[in-house]
């Protein structure tokens, strides 16, 4: 049997960026909230020798793995590595819309295809000890039509599958970027309330222009639950305060230097196997909107130009211990 799990709160899967070492970040500030790899690709799932540095998992569930693809057999495969990483939940986007994704056959692209795509899930269902779920848009091009969104939900739930992450907005395939997709598309969450209305026993998670922790709180109240991506990349930080606001845990996250000291010991042993960028990346934005930070990012970007590991810790650890009270 599947665990139950409380998606209220959940991080969005961002390539380059919601990577294992991220991921192990968010899990030390919040223990409840639901996590997302990046989204990768079934060939390099299976195939590359390299892709334990994304689908790496280690103590960072409630976890979904994220992928993308349209080959059956692939998709099947996927799942079974999803359940042998201890991943909570396998998660097909069909909601990107970049070139690359759609000369790949998934993405956005696919919700052309119904039917395809609740192929797609039926293959995922290896067993009932991990859960499918999607993550779609609400349409296609420049124009709102909640029939061709409906049809497309109808459709794939014949697939039995539970969980719906609606992105609220529409994906436009040509002539604007996959950043512009995120904001030029006007957001329509009353879609998401029309299709809980005809299902309401199928979770849909709502997705899109969440900028704030109390915007999501309220939505969280009406949604089944929200998925937040822009605001957890531009301060982890956030969420300390997650379990104590959307899951009602007593205790809040202190922010302090066993914060930096618990980072820095998950990412030491990965030094000689990843860049010191990609292991740290998810640590600077520690300084978001922190008065007179900037002669500490001027010495931690110089220490990492240096790849001094020790003094990074060390310059990390004296930031938190002066400024405790104004990142707490």
């Amino acid at each position: 049997m599947t665990k139950i799990i409380d998606r209220k709160f959940c991080v969005a899967p961002m390539m380059g960026y919601t990577t294992p070492y991220a991921r192990n970040l968010y899990r030390i500030l919040s223990k409840k909230t639901f996590l997302f790899s990046e989204m990768i690709a079934t060939k390099t799932l299976i195939y590359s020798k390299n892709n334990n540095s994304i689908i790496a998992n280690k103590f960072q569930n409630p976890i979904a793995l994220q992928v993308g693809g349209s080959e059956y057999d692939e998709l099947k495969l996927s799942s079974k590595l999803a359940y042998e990483l201890n991943y909570d939940e396998i998660n097909l986007n069909v909601g990107c819309p970049s070139k690359a994704v759609q000369k790949g056959s998934f993405g956005a692209c696919l919700m052309k295809d119904k039917t395809l795509v609740k192929n797609c899930l039926d293959a995922m269902q290896i067993n009932k000890n991990i859960e499918v779920s999607i993550k779609c848009r609400i349409g296609l091009g420049k124009n709102f039509n909640y029939e061709f969104f409906e049809e497309f939900i109808d459709e794939i739930l014949k697939s039995g599958i539970k969980i719906v992450y609606v992105h609220a907005r529409n994906a436009i395939l040509n002539g604007i970027s996959p950043k512009s997709n995120r904001n030029i598309p006007p957001l329509n969450y009353n879609f998401v309330s029309k299709i809980k209305s005809k299902y309401p026993k199928i979770t849909f998670i709502l997705n899109g222009g969440i900028d704030s922790m109390d915007k999501a709180l309220q939505l969280s109240k009406i949604y089944d639950g929200v998925m937040l991506g822009r605001l957890i990349l531009n301060n982890p930080f956030c969420l300390k305060d997650v379990d104590r606001i959307f899951y009602n845990q007593i205790n809040d996250y202190i922010i302090s230097e066993n914060t930096i000291k618990d980072y820095f010991n998950f990412i030491r042993p990965k030094l000689d196997k990843d860049s010191i960028y990609r292991l740290l990346s998810p640590l600077l934005n520690i300084f978001f909107g922190v008065p007179n930070a900037k002669q500490f990012k001027i010495d931690i970007h110089s220490k990492m130009q240096e790849h001094d590991f020790e003094m990074l810790e060390k310059i990390f650890l004296k930031f938190v211990k002066e400024k405790k009270i104004m990142i707490n």
